[in-house]
């Protein structure tokens, strides 16, 4: 994963840069992905990602705001948070899930929260119920109106679609970044945010 980390750097030294004329090379910039693990979301870039990588993390902070701000308003941002990463990974995707239907402001609390307690504070949760307390407590839910809403067909859904991102992370790792359910942008190509953003815009026509 060291790649990633290169991104993040890379990214930002470069973005004051003017965008050039980008010619997409399919396994250079990007690859297809295999019928059988692409998803509905046209005009859509999604982004697959865990509260326990830390690579997520770095993109959470740097890449992915600038990113979101560029994006014209006929290209659409989505975030699936997949339940497979250990430690706790399906108690984390279920805080976030009910968080999600509950608010945006909560879900990217209980998010942010997360990420810090993990990465910044190195806190490693006992169990599951521990981490499950902990993202409820910082995005303001009771454990009461979690119980009530985690089994919901709300909640149920938005899981099923977030872990439509298991497959794809299993090809490159995450942070993975999807444009239309189709095209798994290569990060090792990526050399600047313009290039980023033209990249996704390109791929968004297909």
């Amino acid at each position: 994963m060291k790649f990633i980390k290169r991104i993040v750097v890379g990214v930002f030294l470069l973005g004051s840069c003017n965008a050039m004329a980008l010619d997409l090379e399919e396994g250079n910039h990007y690859q297809v992905l295999p019928e059988s693990v692409q998803f509905q979301a046209d005009k859509q870039v999604t982004k697959i990602f865990s509260v326990n990588c830390p690579f997520c993390y770095k993109y959470e902070k740097s890449v992915i705001p600038e990113m979101v701000k560029n994006l014209p308003s006929t290209i659409n941002y989505d975030a699936y948070h997949i339940s497979s990463k250990s430690p706790f990974g399906a108690e984390a995707s279920e805080v976030l899930a009910v968080a999600k239907t509950v608010g945006e402001a909560k879900y990217k609390a209980a998010k942010m929260a997360l990420y810090a307690k993990i990465h910044d504070e190195n806190t490693k949760f006992a169990t599951g119920d521990e981490l499950i307390r902990f993202g409820l407590s910082q995005a303001g839910i009771s454990q009461e109106e979690f119980n009530r809403l985690k089994g919901t067909p709300e909640v149920k859904q938005l899981l099923a679609k977030w872990d439509q991102g298991i497959a794809i992370a299993k090809i490159q790792g995450i942070p993975a970044l999807v444009v239309n359910g189709k095209y798994l942008i290569n990060t090792k190509s990526i050399r600047s945010m313009p290039m980023l953003d033209e990249m996704i815009l390109e791929l968004s026509k297909k």
